[in-house]
């Protein structure tokens, strides 16, 4: 739950935020200080009393014009405190049905731009229930792409983050001795290593290595002695921390006894996995790769297949699968030879001319005729690529590899006209999408009756750096994402 506290007196709204957290009402808050609105983390929390207890506090303080409401969603909060919440000791607290409870509302709560305001309001929609009721398409298609977020939230679906996440504590531990003191640097290190035990389970439970550590020793005197200890790469590894402590140990020079030992973790870092490809033999799993595998024919028959390309110019159609042979499959597999069925894996070093992309390959002959104009073969006889199983083309040249989708997916496409083609300026794949330059037509048709084909290819650069792959169908007048590389 959201609680939405507004007054009137601005330029105090830090004071106010900083205020209730002092006061325990809270534990965490977002301040709008221009609007005079503090937003307040209410979850788990009793939301009638705490609201109420909030408003009372705030008119204490002498603050005019409080008003306060909670509810799941943001906006709705706001709505509440905008609409009814208000009066010393009261508020408005919604739960569930907040869409019902949107939709007699003005659109002016929703704050959307005035001259978006004007354009829904010169339609008839003066209400969040209205606006809620339309489609999301219609109303962008219309109204634009800052409508759909009016719309949503006129569907109570505000999905904004108030507030920043809660830094997780460094974890520590820490002993005193109460009774004795200790001078014995073996002693130290047997109550170190009980403290790791502590910090190094919890850097575990956190996901995290620490790259430096504070080793702090309370001495009989008052004082203190620190030492912070590092490691040449960040770990949670018990045995290698306990042997940079033992290590500072040895050289251990202080002025008086200790009275006690405490361990901080200084930083911390993600713990990092290291990635390697199972059926790689340098990568100390071959072996149990090939016992995966045997049971596998064992029980399921023949899994292993290999790729095998064709000279069809589509290239959804290029490359088909064909079962490898049992014989030597098992050590084949391992070595790069045979690839199971789904699995990742590379099945040649060189590219065909039944391999090349549309953009990218020499004209084809077949399929009645099927023609492309394109490059000279010779001149890309020695390019090193790979195809993977799934039909993906890997360039080792530039470093990308052309993702090809199983089937190609129709989308909607905006054009500009050219001389002798429509140049695609943006496509929607879920989302609108600007597209930044475009290359082509590349043009590929053939085949014959119901199997003709022709189709113009673009690849192009969307606003987000995306290289991807479109095309037009010549026949039935359609445009269609094919894949993109990455």
């Amino acid at each position: 739950m959201i609680l939405c506290l507004l007054y009137e007196r601005l330029g105090g709204g830090a004071g106010v935020g900083e205020g209730l957290v002092e006061e325990g009402l809270v534990p965490r808050v977002a301040v709008e200080e221009e609007r005079g609105r503090v937003w307040a983390d209410v979850r788990g929390l009793p939301v009638a009393e705490v609201a109420e207890n909030v408003v009372q506090w705030a008119w204490e303080r002498r603050l005019t014009g409080v008003r306060c409401g909670a509810a799941s969603a943001p906006v709705t909060a706001y709505a509440a405190a905008a609409v009814r919440g208000g009066g010393e000791g009261g508020a408005e607290v919604v739960v569930g049905g907040e869409r019902e409870y949107l939709a007699p509302l003005p659109l002016e709560l929703l704050e959307p731009e005035d001259r978006l305001l004007d354009l829904l309001e010169g339609v008839g929609v003066e209400t969040c229930g209205a606006l809620a009721a339309l489609e999301r398409e219609a109303v962008e298609v219309r109204f634009g792409e800052e409508a759909v977020r009016v719309w949503r939230w006129a569907r109570a679906s505000d999905e904004r983050r108030l507030f920043r996440p809660v830094p997780q504590s460094a974890p520590s531990a820490s002993l005193d001795f109460v009774d004795y003191v200790v001078t014995d640097p073996e002693r130290l290190l047997f109550t170190a290593n009980a403290l790791l035990g502590h910090v190094c389970d919890a850097l575990t439970e956190q996901g995290a290595h620490a790259r430096s550590l504070t080793l702090a020793l309370a001495l009989a005197n008052g004082e203190e002695w620190r030492r912070s200890i590092g490691t040449a790469r960040p770990t949670a590894s018990r045995a290698t921390w306990l042997r940079r402590i033992r290590s500072t140990l040895e050289r251990l020079t202080v002025p008086d006894a200790v009275t006690g030992v405490s361990l901080v973790i200084d930083a911390t870092v993600g713990a990092a996995t290291i990635q390697g490809d199972l059926f790689d033999a340098g990568f100390a799993t071959a072996a149990s790769v090939e016992a995966a595998i045997e049971r596998l024919i064992e029980v399921q028959g023949p899994v292993l297949v290999q790729p095998a390309p064709s000279e069809h110019p589509l290239p959804e159609q290029r490359t088909g699968f064909t079962e490898a042979d049992p014989e030597g499959s098992i050590a084949g597999t391992v070595r790069g030879g045979g690839v199971p069925a789904g699995a990742p894996g590379r099945a040649g070093n060189r590219r065909s001319d039944a391999q090349r992309s549309p953009t990218q390959g020499p004209g084809h002959e077949g399929d009645g005729g099927a023609a492309h104009t394109g490059p000279d073969p010779e001149a890309q006889e020695d390019t090193d690529v790979a195809v993977a199983t799934n039909g993906s083309i890997v360039d080792d040249a530039v470093g990308l590899t052309l993702q090809l989708l199983k089937a190609p997916r129709p989308v909607l496409v905006e054009t500009v006209e050219r001389r002798d083609h429509m140049l695609p300026v943006r496509y929607r794949d879920g989302a609108w999408r600007a597209i930044v330059t475009a290359a082509g037509p590349d043009r590929v048709s053939g085949g014959q009756w119901e199997n003709a084909y022709a189709r113009e290819y673009y690849r192009c650069v969307t606003a987000q750096g995306t290289l991807v792959w479109l095309f037009r169908d010549g026949c039935g007048e359609g445009w269609y994402l094919h894949g993109w590389w990455d």
